[in-house]
């Protein structure tokens, strides 16, 4: 039950549709979760809160900062269409990730595949994606090149961090 708490405490906080549903029919809760009556009770009463209104618009903003920093000029190019197509990304990939640029990458394939996007719009996406792309396989290299230094470097079996002696 703990468990079902705390994945409905994330989803309420990633889904402010969810927060408005539970305000207006708590029993929600209890259909999507395996809830105590105290658990129940909680999350109804954090819904309902103020400062939950607050909290799903830092979990958005968390959400946004890698898209805006990495597409500035998609997101730019998109103008008022961004709102909806964010909202229907963050709908379709409800995980986050916290790799600024696997969460950009994610976001480019998701608009490449969205119909009525428009054209100075994928212009900046292909442009900014390529970008994007290549600072993610500069990152992936960064880090298997760690993991393999790390596995055979100093302090290891059949290494040694001294200069080897006759």
């Amino acid at each position: 039950m703990l468990v079902d708490f705390q994945i409905a405490l994330a989803d309420l906080t990633a889904s402010p549709a969810l927060c408005r549903r539970v305000r207006g029919a708590p029993e929600v809760l209890r259909e999507r979760y395996d809830l105590t009556e105290k658990e129940w009770r909680r999350l109804a009463g954090i819904a309902a809160s103020k400062g939950m209104e607050a909290n799903c618009m830092l979990y958005r903003a968390n959400r946004l900062a890698p898209v805006a920093l990495n597409l500035p000029d998609t997101c730019t190019a998109l103008g008022d269409s961004l709102n909806r197509l964010i909202s229907a990304y963050w709908d379709s990939e409800p995980t986050t990730n916290v790799h600024f640029l696997v969460e950009a990458d994610r976001f480019c394939r998701f608009l490449h595949d969205q119909p009525g996007v428009p054209p100075e719009a994928l212009e900046a996406l292909e442009r900014e994606h390529r970008v994007v792309a290549l600072k993610l396989d500069a990152s992936r290299s960064m880090a298997c090149a760690a993991r393999r230094n790390r596995r055979g470097g100093p302090g290891r079996a059949g290494t040694s961090s001294r200069p080897a002696t006759r």
